[in-house]
């Protein structure tokens, strides 16, 4: 008597698909993206405004939002007049919105957006190792949420809701 398996064999194509859903699976559960970074990386980064260098270091013992940003993103302006609020409502020496521009080449792109956008908080152009040491920051608008011992509690990949970020932001203030 011949035994039939009750499952098909699986060819190693569908076996690796398997694998690869259970990644994107784990990936998007975990809490900051799938990325193992969790302290925020230290930084020295050009000013968009004026060339001046901020460093990860000015913002010690700050709670923050720190977002990747291009001036040509379309969720990245609709995401600007959230982080001027957030900013004029919480922002003192205990909290701060970064902007960390992506655009290429000359910074005056990024200084009329920000006049364009009347941005109330820092902005400064990124290198290429930044977005690669924040955990592989591959698309714009990408937020990260940081308390003030300089954890990153949480990653928003695209644009994000102002109660979504202000909810967030309350729990860690």
């Amino acid at each position: 008597m011949k035994r039939y398996n009750s499952f098909p064999p699986r060819s190693p194509l569908s076996s690796l698909a398997v694998i690869l859903l259970a990644l994107l699976a784990a990936a998007a559960c975990s809490p900051n993206g799938g990325s193992q970074v969790t302290t925020m990386p230290s930084f020295n980064l050009a000013a968009a405004e004026d060339g001046s260098n901020i460093s990860s270091r000015d913002f010690k013992d700050q709670a923050m939002v720190v977002t990747f940003f291009a001036t040509w993103c379309p969720p990245c302006r609709q995401e600007v007049p959230n982080l001027i609020a957030l900013q004029e409502k919480y922002g003192s020496d205990d909290f701060t919105v970064l902007g960390i521009s992506v655009d290429q080449g000359d910074t005056r792109a990024v200084r009329n957006f920000m006049s364009e956008m009347g941005i109330n908080y820092p902005v400064v152009m990124s290198d290429t190792d930044t977005p690669k040491n924040f955990g592989d920051v591959f698309g714009v608008p990408t937020s990260f949420l940081i308390d003030h011992q300089g954890e990153i509690i949480q990653r928003f990949d695209g644009h994000v809701d102002f109660p979504v970020l202000e909810r967030e932001l309350r729990a860690i203030l």
